[in-house]
């Protein structure tokens, strides 16, 4: 395979994707996001894939929706799993422009609820994602779901967010069952002086991107079982798909 794999991801906002989130013009739908424009997810996924010596990864920007089109604003949080919405956003991407299509949201206080609506919206995606004979693909589509929110995965791994930010932080216990990991990585990173002299809106960004790039990911995956060990499984086996798919292109 001489080429990057061709990624689709859909999540909630700015935490997750960094500035390639704000409105998509129509003439970019389709187009590769320039990797000084991607978020601290598009990093794991591509560690993830590194480390399993898989090909190296383009993220491929989405097709503004119709709704999007009109209010010239991107949809983001958990309306991003609207069945509508996702049928429109999977058949817009031409067979061409991706070969997978990931998804990943925040179980906030409603897993049980959460991991009902992320089948529901894998299976419209599947039946939206079309080949070059504009049939169903099923099985290059991963879904993943952070527990309680993307920044449990971020601060797994203690030690290293502590030597990046300089700032003493407790080793924590029972990640998945904790309801303030989102506060206690942005409260780690308004008393450090990391990256001071960055803009306030970019800050933050930045170091969630650069903490996704250094962190442990075996570390994640221990502390984060049900969310991100899992998704991990799930991307490992759609992007094997995808290779061998190619491969035998």
């Amino acid at each position: 395979m001489n080429r990057p794999i061709r990624i689709g991801l859909i999540a909630e906002g700015e935490a997750e994707l960094g500035a390639s989130i704000p409105y998509i013009k129509p003439e970019d739908g389709g187009k590769v996001i320039e990797r000084n424009n991607e978020g601290a997810l598009h990093i794991l996924i591509r560690r993830e894939l590194e480390s399993a010596g898989l090909p190296d990864c383009d993220f491929v920007q989405r097709h503004p929706s119709s709704s999007e089109s009109r209010c010239f604003k991107r949809r983001t949080g958990h309306s991003v799993l609207d069945p509508k919405y996702l049928a429109q956003v999977a058949i817009s991407w031409k067979p061409e422009e991706v070969d997978m299509i990931l998804i990943v949201v925040d179980a906030d206080d409603n897993l049980s609820q959460r991991q009902r609506d992320l089948e529901r919206a894998l299976n419209k995606i599947r039946d939206n994602h079309l080949d070059v004979n504009e049939q169903p693909i099923s099985d290059r589509s991963a879904g993943g779901l952070a527990i309680r929110n993307f920044e449990t995965w971020l601060v797994a791994d203690t030690q290293t967010l502590t030597k990046i930010l300089s700032v003493e932080l407790e080793q924590l216990q029972n990640l998945e069952d904790l309801i303030d990991t989102k506060e206690r990585l942005e409260k780690a990173i308004a008393e450090s002086t990391y990256l001071s002299e960055e803009s306030s809106n970019q800050r933050p960004l930045q170091i969630r991107w650069n903490l996704a790039s250094q962190i442990d990911l075996a570390i994640i995956k221990t502390c984060c079982p049900i969310g991100y060990a899992a998704f991990a499984q799930h991307l490992m086996a759609a992007a094997k798909v995808v290779v061998d798919a190619i491969a035998n292109l």
